[in-house]
């Protein structure tokens, strides 16, 4: 694991996670119901822990002549997400918040809450991956996880 320093401030000495919040695309039951139940088992397991709360997004399913079959598609859980960091930036609760995207559409929800000044935000992601950038220029904290970490991360549990 590597960590780029923003900078501005030393390495926080001690950190408590005090809430994950997970935003996915929830399968249909009708159209797919292994992958609805394999989401909705995680759902269970993972939220075991008090501090883990899971928002879905129902995916919509669209038909493609072509494949002869209906197609999953992912619609809004970037809006979600946006939505979230820009009120946890707001309100203050939290003295950090960690923004863990799979793309740069939330660059403009990052620069909202840096610009709220109440919390410090930073960013990880995949080592390799693209990661989210201030229009401003500042630098951010970013974590970058590397293969080990993804081993040391994922969940083993088999869903089926």
């Amino acid at each position: 694991m590597e960590r780029l320093a923003n900078g501005e401030d030393d390495e926080i000495a001690h950190a408590e996670v005090a809430a994950v919040e997970v935003y996915r695309g929830l399968p249909s039951n009708r159209h797919n119901p292994t992958a609805y139940r394999r989401s909705m088992a995680q759902k269970s397991e993972w939220t075991r822990d008090p501090r883990v709360n899971v928002t879905y997004r129902s995916l919509r399913y669209l038909w493609n002549g072509r494949l002869a079959k209906y197609v999953a598609q992912e619609k809004g859980i970037d809006v979600l997400v946006a939505l979230r960091v820009v009120r946890a930036a707001e309100i203050g609760d939290f003295d950090v918040v960690i923004l863990a995207p799979h793309d740069t559409d939330l660059e403009p929800a990052l620069d909202d809450a840096l610009s709220r000044g109440t919390c410090r935000v930073e960013t990880m992601g995949w080592k390799g991956h693209k990661r989210l950038r201030a229009s401003d220029g500042a630098t951010i904290w970013h974590t970058t996880l590397d293969g080990a970490a993804f081993v040391r991360a994922r969940d083993r549990k088999d869903y089926t």
